[in-house]
């Protein structure tokens, strides 16, 4: 239903708790104009929106959306990424101002019957099928000698990208970008982290990007025209820090 704008997000701004206007290229894209709810899930749980329309055509999530909002803590100046999922289902992840997922507490027993997902005792507002993520970036993104760009490692197991895979960014110009991934290895907390060093930079400088900016990696279904199963192709949708 929504083409090219499957995975969007939008920076909090003041009066965003009451009213949440989406996209207008994604609003274009929709093939079904007459639409009155929304279902907007999140590792909490599932919420129905009621959707407002503008002279313009604009959707907005409305009726429902604060509930949503409380909920989940949301501050202005935070971000959330809305991943659509058709039939204006949206899987959501919640950012921090400076760029980290929110996390989330375990809900009481007495809350517990308002939720319908699956809830563990801290955990980022995502989940096991997840096929993006949204890094802001920052001085280390853009550092000519060391410069890398750290995949989170959730997202990196539920979706099998391993050191050996072989990944390949899409600009928003259509361009490909072949890349190699690291594995680093925390001694202090007996766990790893995947990164991609060889090959970000000139994607970085190629771009443009700057401290500020945000980039969303979707990851595009696997094709058998690539020629192998470890090979990953993340689309990536980007937002000057200006803007």
């Amino acid at each position: 239903m929504a083409g090219k704008c499957s995975v969007f997000f939008k920076f909090l701004v003041p009066g965003f708790n009451k009213r949440l206007s989406l996209p207008v290229a994604f609003c274009s894209s929709l093939s079904v104009k007459k639409l009155e709810k929304a279902v907007i899930k999140s590792c909490l749980g599932s919420w129905c929106v009621r959707l407002g329309r503008s002279v313009d055509g604009v959707l907005s999530f409305e009726e429902g959306w604060e509930v949503f909002v409380n909920h989940h803590g949301l501050n202005i100046g935070e971000m959330v990424v809305f991943e659509h999922k058709g039939k204006m289902v949206f899987n959501v992840v919640a950012y921090e101002s400076l760029g980290s997922e929110k996390e989330y507490e375990l809900q009481s027993d007495k809350q517990q019957h308002y939720y319908k997902g699956r809830r563990t005792l801290k955990g980022t507002a995502s989940s096991s099928s997840r096929t993006f993520f949204s890094t802001m970036m920052s001085k280390t993104h853009g550092d000519p000698l060391r410069a890398y760009m750290t995949v989170p490692a959730k997202f990196a197991r539920s979706n099998g990208i391993v050191v050996t895979s072989r990944i390949f960014l899409k600009d928003p110009s259509g361009r490909s970008w072949p890349l190699i991934i690291s594995k680093w290895e925390s001694k202090t907390r007996g766990s790893y982290r995947i990164a991609i060093r060889k090959g970000w930079y000139k994607f970085y400088e190629a771009n443009k990007l700057k401290t500020g900016d945000v980039c969303i990696f979707n990851l595009k279904p696997v094709s058998s025209k690539s020629g192998s199963k470890s090979t990953r192709v993340l689309e990536v949708q980007i937002t000057r820090g200006g803007s």
